[in-house]
């Protein structure tokens, strides 16, 4: 399987919505205009910024659909087909895979506290139902369980999943998977998850990374992956330092969850760039208040574009 196209900067896309909770088309196809004219590697869509665990079938569909439809095979598209079952997950796979998806992506399955036996189990029967590239999502602090290195070396020997975005912030467990899927000659993709470490992954092994803050600052987190592939950390840094004061624009949401808070700041900055329409969020996450958004604008309006290129 060729995997050579799964590298550098893949956005995990908000989902633009309406007052009703459903999947707004239109703003969905101006985001991934926005995205892949600024220069992303690839789109992963109805991941945790997304919103995928409060939207129904019907709607992660329409999400997906509306999002291969703009891509127009110009970067890859991966949809997460996460669920809180194996065949949920399946039949999401099913879906992404007639709409044209070039690989999925299933988080372990949630609620129950499963075994790395029955996640064995789980990633083999999502393959063998859906004949695409199948990524790993882990995010232990999202789902209650973490892989273990030797549970994803053994599915990736077998060629039942092809690659991973780790969301834990642990380096060093990521190391240790792209080290040893290294040493066993396995072309497996990786990917960090993660919004500040984006030059700190491809250190350790990695291949890339899917930042939420990516949404609003594609040109930043794609030259920042350009500057640290050709060694030159010093901007790698500086642009990573500019990216976190992006990604701090949510600090000024004072009420609701974290999740709330970055999701509806980078829908806020979107709105405020007329990209997307609305900021809804799905319930119960805190929607942004006026006053928030115009404090998440005055911060928006003070920050650097780019950092000078040094002479």
């Amino acid at each position: 399987m060729n995997l050579s196209r799964y590298y550098g900067i893949f956005t995990p896309t908000i989902t633009p919505l309406d007052a009703e909770e459903r999947v707004d088309a239109g703003s969905t196809r101006r985001l991934v205009e926005y995205l892949v004219d600024s220069g992303v590697h690839g789109i992963w869509t109805m991941g945790t910024t997304g919103e995928f665990p409060a939207l129904d079938a019907k709607q992660r569909a329409a999400a997906i659909e509306a999002t291969v439809d703009a891509v127009r095979g110009r970067v890859p598209v991966i949809a997460n087909v996460g669920d809180g079952g194996t065949k949920l997950a399946i039949e999401h796979g099913r879906v992404a895979q007639r709409l044209g998806v070039d690989a999925i992506a299933a988080t372990p399955t949630y609620y129950y506290n499963h075994t790395q036996d029955e996640m064995l189990a789980h990633y083999r029967a999502i393959r063998d139902a859906v004949d695409l590239p199948l990524f790993i999502y882990n995010f232990p602090q999202m789902v209650k369980l973490k892989l273990d290195v030797p549970t994803v070396v053994t599915l990736a020997q077998e060629g039942v999943v092809h690659g991973i975005k780790d969301s834990q912030n642990d380096l060093q467990w990521f190391r240790a998977l792209m080290t040893a899927t290294r040493e066993r000659g396995i072309d497996f993709r990786g990917f960090l998850g993660t919004r500040t470490l984006i030059d700190a992954g491809l250190v350790v092994g990695g291949h890339g990374a899917i930042p939420s803050v990516s949404n609003i600052v594609p040109h930043l987190c794609v030259d920042m992956y350009q500057a640290a592939t050709r060694g030159d950390f010093t901007r790698a840094g500086q642009l990573q330092d500019l990216i976190i004061r992006y990604d701090n624009l949510s600090s000024a949401v004072s009420t609701g969850s974290q999740n709330a808070a970055v999701i509806g700041m980078l829908k806020t900055v979107l709105v405020a760039r007329g990209i997307i329409a609305t900021s809804h969020l799905t319930r119960p996450l805190r929607p942004i208040t006026s006053e928030e958004a115009a404090r998440i604008e005055e911060r928006l309006r003070a920050l650097p574009a780019d950092v000078p290129v040094a002479a």
